[in-house]
Formats: C-alpha cells, structure tokens, sequence
C-alpha cells in the first residue's frame, strides 16, 4: 500500500463499515474525474520533478515542450483509463518511440513512469478528503498501480522495438559499406568509413572469411568476444553463406596471429588472408581468405592461413581440375568397399604425415609394418604409383590431398595430415 495511506484514512477518520461496490465506484469516479481537470498542474509539476532528478533528461535533446506533452498525454490518458472512457496505449508508445530516438535511456524512461505514478498517487490521495473517497481509493489502488505499470510496459516494449530497428539499420548500412570496402568500390572517405565501422584507421588488417553452417550455432558472437578479448576490433558482413569480417589492430598487435590463436575454440571453418597495409588490397585479401577457408575439408573445423598449405591453395583454386586429378590417379580405389577405400587413403596419409617410416605408421594406426607395406603395395597396383619414386608420390599426395579437401572417404576420426598453419 501506497506510504501514507493509512494515516490519510486514520486523519480522515475511516468507516467501520465499507459502502456497497456501487458506492465506492461513484466515489472513485467522482475522485478522478476531478482530478482530470488538474492534468495541466500536475504534468507540470511531474515535468519539473523528471528533469530535476534525471540527468538524462535535463542533458538531452529532447525539447521541454516535448515532454511536456508527452506527461500531459500520458496523464490524462491514465485517468481517462480509469474512469473507463479510454483504454488505448498510444501516449505510452508515443512516449518510447520518441525517447528511443532521442537517446533517453530505458531507465530513464521507466523512473519516469514511476514518478508520474507516486506523483499521481499523492495527487489523489491530497483530493480524498472524506471518508468515502478514501475507502474509493484504496479500492481502486490496484487498478491505478495496474495501470500505470501496463503503460510504462507498453512504453519500454516500443522503445526496444525503435532501438531493434535502429540496429537493424545500423547493422546494414555497416554491412553494406563493408563490402564496398572489401569489393575495392568505396568511393567515399576510407578513413572515415572505417571509423565508422569501429576499426583503427592506421593499422594493419587481415580478412577472415567464416563458414557459417545451419546445423551449428552463429560462431560470430564468439569469434568477436574472442578477438576483442586480444585487443583486435573487428567488422562484419554476411556474404554468400560466410562471414567475412575485417580485423583491424594497431601497433603491437598481429591481427593475423589473433586471428591463428582462434583455433581450437571455433565450430566452423575459417580462412585467413595475408596481411595488407592499404585497403586497396582490399579485394585480393578476400579471394585470399575464402580460398584458405576451403584449404580446410568441409566437415572440419579450424583457421587456416592462406599460403600455409601451397598444394591445397591450388587445388581449391582450380577445383574442376582438382576432381580430375583425383580420380585419374586414385580412382581405381572407387571400385574398392568404402570402408576398404578410407583404410588403404588412411594408411597413405599416414606414410605420408610420419616422413615415410612404416613403423611409426603402424604404431599410429595400431598395426604392423609390414601391413602398411602391404596396403600401400595395393595402392601401387590399384594405381599404378608407387610411394618410394619421388614423382609418383607426388602425385599419390597431391591426388590423396584433393580427395580430402572434397571430404570424400573421409575417416570418423583422422589425425590432421599436417602441422597446424603457421603464423604470420
């Protein structure tokens, strides 16, 4: 119950009996409907109490006119509520919409509704000078609390919904500066530009490109924390099914190196280009980032840096090719049961990763020697290549690579055939 109330009811000298319903809402409507004809001194009142006490609205914009009308119009449209002769929300979304836009904090705004409400409690309190009218308004308390409580909900709802869309906008234009940025098409000022999007205008940059996958949830929340965490800003924008965001640091920071240091933590794929010292090279860094991303094999996960792995860089560059070499040279093993297939590619990468020592092989894949040299014995009939000629190897692992990269005979669980990326 509202301070004060019960030494109002004791100084008015309170019935020992209540009247019927009937009786308290004539009484209640009598109150309010007084109260009605003062909304102009008590929207002043509840204006001067607002500025004085809220800082943000003495500082902002907002002209007093304007939230002078808003407390008349919220005001009156609370008592005509009560009374039963009007019961839209539109001043409290107006109220929302327009302290949204003006940068009053939601806080701000609510304290206000709370204000009005203590306000207009004391208000009528002051005009229930008999008893009936005192027993009216404790019987109405809950209406008037209830009321005042739905209008300040209905005022923070739109002034989220006015901020959303704010964002949403602010999140596009970003966006779509980005890859003007990044498609070497901006024709505005670059510093500016980049200012804008929350990144150092004197730095060294790296794009990444990030696989984003329906399956798995958004990585690029994280990816954020993550790189703000190492003290590299970065900007964002979706693009054909990836993510290609600029990271930006100044000195001191390897943008590169904090981009590499996200392995490990990562659900998707993630390729990272070289680093560029102008944005002019804007548009090569993106070709560089997207190819090192498809350096990684489609179910896997990690960052990789373009030029980490030149074999893979070739392949995914000329994929039509990389399919012809794979099936010229191991596409014999299609014939073969998959699982007979993923074995005998298991124990090639295997050679291959352990520098050609079948005995580390066989301990690897936990089994003897002289089985690895059995199996890689049917790969050199099945293909025609044998694993001790230089030549032929080569092309054993660049084929045995361009099989991996398009995930095909792909193992459960593989150990990585290489170290992982180096830094830049």
């Amino acid at each position: 119950m509202p301070a004060g109330y019960t030494e109002r009811m004791e100084r008015n000298g309170a019935p020992q009996s209540l009247p019927t319903p009937d009786a308290r809402v004539e009484a209640a409507r009598e109150l309010f409907s007084g109260m009605i004809d003062s909304v102009d001194d008590l929207s002043d009142a509840i204006v001067d109490q607002i500025i004085n006490g809220e800082h943000d609205y003495a500082e902002s914009v907002l002209a007093a006119g304007v939230l002078e009308g808003i407390v008349h119009d919220n005001l009156e449209a609370i008592l005509q509520c009560l009374l039963g002769i009007n019961d839209s929300l539109d001043a409290p979304r107006h109220a929302g919409r327009v302290k949204a836009e003006n940068g009053i904090p939601m806080a701000s705004l609510l304290h206000a509704y709370r204000l009005a409400g203590l306000h207009l409690w004391d208000a009528a309190m002051a005009k229930a000078t008999t008893p009936e009218l005192a027993t009216a308004l404790l019987a109405a308390s809950s209406d008037v609390w209830g009321i005042i409580d739905r209008y300040s909900n209905a005022a923070a709802e739109t002034y989220r919904e006015v901020v959303d869309e704010r964002d949403r906008k602010d999140q596009k234009n970003n966006s779509v500066m980005l890859l003007a940025l990044l498609d070497g098409e901006f024709s505005g000022d670059v510093g500016r530009a980049v200012r804008s999007l929350g990144l150092p205008d004197q730095a060294s940059y790296v794009v990444l490109a990030v696989e984003l996958r329906r399956s798995d949830i958004d990585p690029l929340p994280a990816i954020i924390e993550r790189l703000r965490s190492m003290g590299v800003s970065s900007a964002w924008a979706p693009w054909k099914g990836e993510y290609l965001g600029l990271l930006g640091s100044g000195a001191g920071v390897d943008p590169s190196a904090a981009a590499h240091a996200l392995s490990g933590s990562v659900s998707s794929r993630i390729g990272t280009s070289l680093p560029l010292e102008s944005l002019e090279r804007a548009p090569l860094a993106v070709r560089q980032a997207l190819l090192a991303m498809r350096c990684i094999a489609p179910a896997a996960v990690g960052v990789h840096l373009y030029g980490a792995a030149p074999i893979d860089t070739m392949l995914v560059s000329q994929p039509a090719y990389a399919a012809e070499l794979r099936d010229g040279v191991l596409g014999a093993l299609a014939e073969l049961d998959h699982d007979d297939a993923r074995v005998l590619l298991d124990t090639l990468e295997c050679w291959f990763a352990t520098d050609g020592s079948t005995a580390e092989c066989g301990r690897q894949l936990h089994c003897h020697r002289n089985t690895v040299l059995h199996r890689l014995g049917r790969i050199a009939e099945m293909t025609g290549r044998s694993v001790s000629k230089p030549a032929q190897a080569a092309e054993l692992f660049t084929a045995l690579r361009a099989v991996r990269l398009a995930g095909l005979w792909a193992s459960p669980v593989r150990a990585p055939l290489r170290a992982a990326p180096r830094s830049a």
